[in-house]
């Protein structure tokens, strides 16, 4: 029988590093959003608080489902590498990805496309943030880097 490197142990830790990485999504972007409630006060706010609860539920589900695949992804891709240019790669493939989204939605409902590039640097934010909090709990142990040579032959 063959071995593979996604142990139930692993997936655990995968788990471990979706479930910090999505709560940490959410916590930034409920800062973010609570920041451009307070500039909406002037003209230069990205987005305001959803009006209803099924808008602000729908938000912090997508950001917490892209945190939970974002936090899997990352330490799958960085594996034990310190690569930074790898790990910036991820970072803004995820933010790119979601940005890219609502600045095309953006364009299909408005002719003012300059909040949806303020979500984009908005979502650049959440992940950045994400990838911070990921290395540390890396750094300290809380988590444990994806390593497939971990098999014994």
């Amino acid at each position: 029988m063959e071995q593979t490197p996604f142990t139930p142990q692993e997936r655990v830790e995968s788990l471990k590093a979706g479930g910090l990485s999505a709560s940490g999504a959410i916590f930034v972007f409920t800062i973010l959003l609570i920041l451009n409630e307070w500039l909406a006060q002037w003209p230069i706010a990205a987005s305001r608080l959803p009006g209803s609860w099924i808008s602000l539920s729908g938000s912090l589900a997508s950001v917490a489902i892209s945190g939970l695949l974002f936090g899997v992804t990352y330490r799958y891709a960085i594996r034990q590498d310190t690569n930074p240019q790898l790990k910036s790669g991820v970072v803004l493939a995820f933010s790119l990805v979601r940005g890219l989204a609502q600045v095309d939605t953006g364009f299909g409902i408005t002719d003012t496309v300059l909040p949806f590039v303020l979500m984009a640097v908005e979502s650049w934010v959440v992940f950045s943030c994400d990838r911070i909090l990921l290395d540390l709990s890396l750094q300290r142990g809380w988590l444990k880097p994806f390593s497939p040579n971990s098999l014994a032959p």
